[in-house]
């Protein structure tokens, strides 16, 4: 049983003329479209099918170009043309996808076609009911069937709309009708892509995504359209969040933990950082005595620990905090805006639920976990609460617990993974000597970086100074972060100002130009074209299609073209020649 996947498309929509070539973050709709279905139907054949009429033929030539296959058949009958394609290729199932249908869901169109392979049913579709967004159909017939209800169709207008008079007779053929059971919240909202208002919004929509935008399922496209933009918290004045880290690098000494403060403040980070802790509370007496002693001789109080939290304020800068005991969270609770969860934690689950609980957002450490357990921590905390399923809401930081680290099992990579895994915000917390580690995350996409932060490393024995940072070193890691921030840019790929200003785009590439004079009626052969800068008249990327074309009048060597002076015929995605 063959099956095949068509997006209808015309190049002169009546409410969006070129809407199907209109490009959304350097990629055109129709690419993003054939993008989705890739992902949901990567083994299916998919052809785009569009009219004769010559007012299509960009559509051909961005076929052409992009390796699609291509079909042209009736510009009023737009059923015959789907029959067509989909007898010409011999498939038995043909599938249905619009071009106003930007957000074609992968896994709804890989549950129809499972559907479809069962041989059980002439047409499988989920637009009864309306209970997927506006601009999300997808539609799957039998040609054999499609061919005899073809032959009853009497009003061109059912022709048009290709499958209208399906669903006006509903008791023709075996149906199944697909219902969205999964995302309620989707049902009736408008996604289509109809008006130059529709383009707006989508590309807004577009805007917020930081992944490829084929890879967003549909929840998460139904939250960015129905949810205002959040501002992240992970924004940082050097781009990514920088938390100085004084930790335990006070050693107990209240008055060298305001100095750090205060140097830190000066260094201009987003965040300060403590832990808070009673050794009592965090380490057995009996199990582990020298680490129990450890903890109590680093303990501050609660009056300094909030001194230390308005200091903060008071300095323009955020104060955070790894709480490893719940009850100093209480009296600690009002000085933080985002909760910290440290690696030694990751696993205490009754503990961060407490913190899920309180509804703030949350950065998890991820030192001395397997993947399986920081999945399964993130499901503690998801469980709790919906929202730490947003990237705005939890991120988790690359960590490895251990007082100074290698370069090797600094293991950044680990971002990318948490990254495809989740779909939350990444980070790094680093243990390593100097801050090149720091760098590489940042260039890399981490959203946070966390680091300890020292006055001065000399002297000091308390292991912690020996991968922390000095103010000096702060200022110049933020000088160059600022650089990492300009180098990525943005993730979408179109001309750069400076190209677009200087011509580049045109004097830089090739168009195509004839070698020699070529008269009127003339045909043109492929030795008569050469490829020159700059890029006038017609596209060397078309230079196929004037092969065997002829001349509407005398044409001069080394002169830009234009189609206006050629007398073409795009059939079926291919330049016939004239008889």
């Amino acid at each position: 049983m063959k099956t095949g996947i068509v997006i209808l498309c015309r190049y002169a929509s009546n409410r969006l003329p070129g809407k199907i070539l209109k490009e959304i973050k350097g990629r055109s709709v129709l690419g993003h479209i054939y993008d989705r279905i890739q992902r949901g139907a990567h083994n299916y054949p998919v052809v785009v099918a569009t009219s004769l009429d010559h007012s299509d033929d960009p559509i051909v030539r961005y076929c052409q170009r992009s390796m699609l296959e291509c079909f042209r058949g009736s510009l009023e009958n737009v059923a015959k043309r789907l029959l067509d394609c989909a007898e010409k290729k011999s498939w038995d199932f043909v599938v249905r996808i619009n071009g106003d249908n930007l957000f074609a869901d992968p896994d709804l169109l890989n549950s129809m076609l499972a559907i479809a392979e069962t041989n059980e049913y002439d047409f499988i579709t989920n637009v009864p009911g309306r209970t997927f967004p506006y601009g999300m159909s997808i539609e799957i017939v039998r040609v054999s069937f499609f061919r005899r209800v073809l032959g009853k169709i009497q009003n061109l207008e059912h022709c048009e709309h290709v499958t209208s008079w399906l669903y006006e007779n509903e008791q023709v053929g075996r149906r199944y009708v697909l219902k969205n059971k999964h995302c309620p919240e989707a049902k009736g909202l408008h996604l289509a892509l109809d008006t130059e208002d529709d383009l707006v919004r989508h590309t807004s929509l577009f805007e917020r995504m930081d992944n490829p935008p084929a890879t967003y399922r549909l929840a998460e496209i139904v939250r960015l359209a129905t949810q205002p933009e959040q501002l992240s918290p992970w924004l940082g004045k050097f781009g990514p969040l920088l938390i100085a880290e004084i930790g335990g690098n006070h050693e107990g000494n209240f008055e060298a933990a305001k100095k750090l403060v205060e140097k830190a403040i000066a260094t201009g980070v987003d965040y300060v950082k403590f832990q808070l802790y009673r050794g009592d509370t965090l380490v057995s007496p009996v199990e582990s005595p020298d680490r129990n002693r450890h903890f109590k001789n680093f303990e501050l109080t609660r009056k300094q620990h909030i001194e230390l939290a308005q200091m903060c304020q008071h300095g323009g800068v955020g104060y955070l905090a790894s709480v490893w005991d719940l009850e100093m969270l209480d009296w600690i609770d009002p000085y933080l805006s985002v909760y910290k969860i440290g690696s030694g934690d990751l696993t205490a689950w009754p503990v961060i639920r407490e913190f899920a609980r309180r509804k703030k957002p949350i950065i998890l450490s991820t030192g001395l976990a397997t993947l399986d357990e920081v999945l399964q921590a993130v499901a503690q905390i998801q469980a709790i609460d919906e929202r730490y399923r947003y990237p705005e809401w939890l991120c988790l930081l690359q960590c490895t617990a251990m007082y100074p680290i290698t370069d090797e099992e600094a293991n950044l990579r680990v971002m990318d993974t948490f990254k495809d895994t989740t779909g939350l915000a990444v980070g790094y917390s680093d243990h390593t000597e100097k801050d090149l580690a720091l760098r590489t995350a940042a260039a890399m996409g981490a959203e946070v970086l966390e680091f300890h932060f020292t006055d001065s490393r000399e002297g000091k024995v308390f292991r912690d100074h020996k991968v922390s940072l000095t103010p000096e070193e702060v200022l110049q890691l933020q000088h160059d972060l600022l650089k990492i921030k300009n180098f990525r840019g943005e993730n979408i790929k179109i001309p750069q100002p400076t190209e677009v200003e200087q011509g580049h785009i045109g004097s830089f590439r090739r168009g195509i130009y004839l070698r020699r004079i070529v008269e009127r009626d003339e045909r043109i052969g492929k030795e008569d074209l050469v490829a020159l800068r700059p890029n006038l008249g017609i596209d060397a990327r078309d230079s196929d299609q004037l092969i065997g074309s002829r001349a509407r009048k005398k044409l001069m060597p080394y002169y830009q073209l234009s189609w206006d002076d050629i007398y073409t015929n795009f059939i079926g995605g291919n330049l016939a020649k004239d008889k």
